[in-house]
């Protein structure tokens, strides 16, 4: 059987992060997030159709440095015009039929994606598989309308949904979805839904049918910023950490962690697994790693840090003395002495976040900030719970920072003008 994955998407509610980091190559409990997914289907694919769009070059290198069981096919989107879009596109490299079709922004375990390949290269298959989840939300996704476990139609984004079943994001398609695909018009988002062809396959071929997989395990769909921290979260929880690694008595451990060969525990380090620190990083000394951490490549954690529940990604360094909690922060920063990250309203309610000019609640009580790649803060900067700050952006010390920063801006308060925004372009 051959895997067709849709990854080319530009997933700007995910600004200011994949502006620079395309979404597949994003780290969730220290794995790009494709990888993931290509890991699953080592044992049951002979082939891999890849559709890239957005920075397709910094996927392809990475993908490219891995070894794995099958051929990859690269076929690049130039247009994102839609899901139906990207898999008709691939019709000429597909040839098995069935085929097994994933969004590539899903992290869902690897037993799952295993189950539903078994399920689509049975004998006795006589269509596809559609997987399914079930949310307290199901009208701001594509519900599943299921009768004795076969799928009927999906209603994209309905006011009342049939079912809390939604669309999981994993299929296995007959090789007959390209004619629907062919002929489905653009929906009023002005995109080709992969979903309206398979509506018209089911409503014109009644010997076809889809079965439902219901997923049972942890199932994620990164679409906006603070689904980055439940993925890690869950899936620092699922790793089978190796046996405790080599340290020296001043540095404690408590837990599971994941902790490169070449990275350096100052004394006085204390650690609560599950953590993950990735190649070259320095902590310490007097540091606080609390659950849920990842630490990549060459990063820096001073004395006296305390970071919890956050990716830190390649390059950056934390100042001493400053507090991270359940944030991302990207690559290539410099926090300066003191910065702190609040992550907790002062009333405990639930912290929205502004996603393309609508304040939308992330479901959480805790939740820091989301930093693009390049950006520095001075000494005893605050950063309020929920905010973004774009890439290349510079803080100012001793300023508070409670509404998001645009890319390319300097922010500093002004003991006589108060606080003063920038353009730096």
């Amino acid at each position: 059987m051959e895997a067709l994955i849709l990854t080319a998407g530009k997933a700007t509610r995910l600004y200011p992060l994949t502006k620079t980091i395309p979404k597949p190559l994003i780290p969730i409990a220290g794995r790009p997030l494709i990888c993931h997914i290509l890991d699953a289907l080592s044992s049951n694919i002979d082939r891999v159709v890849i559709v890239i769009g957005h920075k397709a070059d910094q996927v392809k290198k990475t993908i490219n440095q891995i070894t794995y069981p099958f051929d990859i096919q690269w076929v690049m989107q130039q247009e994102q015009r839609g899901t139906g879009h990207a898999v008709k596109i691939c019709e000429q490299y597909i040839k098995s039929d069935p085929f097994f079709m994933m969004y590539g922004d899903i992290f869902t375990s690897q037993r799952t994606i295993e189950d539903i390949l078994m399920l689509g290269q049975s004998n006795d298959l006589t269509g596809g598989i559609f997987s399914a989840k079930k949310v307290k939300n199901p009208e701001k996704y594509g519900c599943l309308e299921i009768k004795n476990d076969i799928l009927m139609k999906i209603h994209e984004k309905h006011p009342t949904p049939p079912s809390t079943y939604i669309n999981a994001g994993m299929i296995v398609l007959p090789l007959t979805i390209f004619d629907y695909l062919t002929h489905t018009f653009e929906s009023i988002r002005g995109e080709i839904e992969l979903t309206e062809g398979i509506n018209q396959l089911i409503q014109n071929q009644k010997e076809i049918s889809f079965s439902i997989y219901y997923i049972k395990d942890h199932w994620i769909d990164i679409g906006y910023p603070w689904n980055l921290i439940t993925a890690n979260e869950v899936g620092m929880q699922k790793i089978d950490f190796p046996v405790k690694p080599s340290t020296s008595s001043s540095v404690t451990i408590e837990g599971s962690i994941k902790l490169a060969d070449s990275a350096i525990l100052r004394p006085g380090t204390f650690i609560q697994g599950p953590v993950i620190i990735d190649e070259n990083v320095t902590v310490g000394p007097n540091c606080f790693l609390r659950s849920g951490t990842y630490l990549g490549k060459k990063v820096r954690i001073g004395n006296g840090v305390e970071i919890k529940n956050s990716m830190i990604l390649e390059n950056t360094t934390i100042g001493h003395l400053s507090y991270v909690g359940d944030s991302v922060i990207g690559r290539n920063c410099n926090f300066g002495a003191g910065t702190k990250v609040a992550n907790l309203r002062i009333d405990n309610n639930e912290i929205s976040m502004k996603i393309k000019d609508e304040l939308v609640s992330s479901g959480r009580r805790k939740l820091g900030i989301f930093m693009g790649d390049n950006v520095k803060t001075g000494i005893n900067t605050s950063l309020m719970p929920g905010i973004t700050i774009g890439e290349n952006s510079i803080i100012g010390a001793h300023t508070l920072v409670n509404q998001d920063v645009p890319s390319n801006t300097i922010l500093y308060y002004d003991p006589t003008q108060g606080l003063i925004q920038k353009s730096l372009e």
